[in-house]
């Protein structure tokens, strides 16, 4: 079965939950030693970060989490996307995509697309559940799992609240499916692009800003599962635990799960405002990279 447009909402609703450590409640107390005069708090440019997930505000997210010159290729390279000519095998998968939102029927076609799928699955789901889990506690055990130590201390935390969830939840609901379905749909089908060449319209701070509306009733449909990700947001807590000069050190915990995992991160210092080393780093944009404006 094609990949819906709620599962696509979904992969990256869940994205911005695996990037949580990032944006946090704060300490704005570095521990004893770790002050650096003149050097501005990371907490405080972490706070903002977490203020701009709670209000869907993708745009303000984007340029609080990468550098100024860094924001100025992404626009660069979104640009250079925005005048190339569509061939009409783009215009075709666009178009395939947002058939999924664009008519006002479009929960019914999708449900009589998913029912289906739902009831073949429902006398494997216990089984399936099971699997799931006893995979997951192998995982933990074995030293042969492509596990880090701290992501196998943080799964173990994690499993009873997973447990819960996974066996009080009814992910094969047909109830659920269509309210989440109608919540992402209507959200996109308001953002009025239906073609590349609507894309193609909008700024890179438009696009963005037209996500947010998408984002926030993502965030609604992932609460009908049981998950929560303002709530993931919002148990985040950042402990500064050095700065130097132009780097620092902290430390997350979020609780996910009804389990406190933590994790340090390395921020760095750039033209006044710490931003995510990785982050940095890895960030990079030639003339030759540009944004492709299809689906799939």
């Amino acid at each position: 079965m094609k990949r819906t447009l709620l599962s696509s909402s979904i992969l990256l609703a869940c994205a911005f939950a695996a990037a949580q450590p990032v944006f946090a409640q704060t300490s704005t107390e570095a521990k004893p030693g770790t002050a650096s005069i003149g050097v501005p708090n990371p907490a405080v440019h972490v706070r903002e970060a977490v203020e701009r997930l709670r209000a869907n505000d993708l745009l303000g997210l984007a340029q609080v989490m990468m550098p100024p010159a860094q924001f100025q290729m992404l626009q660069g390279a979104y640009e250079i996307g925005r005048q190339e000519q569509p061939s009409d095998r783009q215009r075709e998968k666009f178009a395939e995509f947002a058939a999924h939102y664009a008519d006002a029927n479009a929960v019914d076609k999708l449900m009589e697309e998913i029912e289906p799928k739902l009831v073949e699955a429902r006398p494997k789901a216990e089984g399936a559940v099971l699997m799931g889990l006893g995979a997951m506690q192998m995982a933990i055990s074995s030293p042969d799992a492509d596990l880090s130590d701290e992501q196998r201390a943080a799964l173990r935390l994690a499993m009873p609240g997973i447990e819960r969830w996974v066996k009080s939840t009814d992910f094969l609901s047909s109830d659920s499916m269509r309210q989440a379905l109608t919540l992402v749909t209507n959200a996109a089908r308001a953002t009025g692009i239906f073609s590349i060449e609507d894309l193609q319209q909008l700024s890179l701070e438009q696009a963005l800003s037209q996500g947010s509306s998408v984002l926030a009733a993502t965030k609604q449909a992932l609460r009908i599962y049981g998950l929560d990700l303002d709530a993931i947001a919002d148990s985040v807590y950042v402990e500064v635990l050095d700065v130097d000069g132009k780097s620092a050190t902290v430390r997350t915990t979020v609780t996910i799960f009804e389990a406190p995992i933590s994790k340090e991160m390395e921020l760095v210092l750039v033209d006044g405002r710490w931003y995510g080393k990785e982050a940095v780093v890895n960030f990079d944009f030639d003339d030759d990279d540009h944004f492709h404006f299809d689906h799939g």
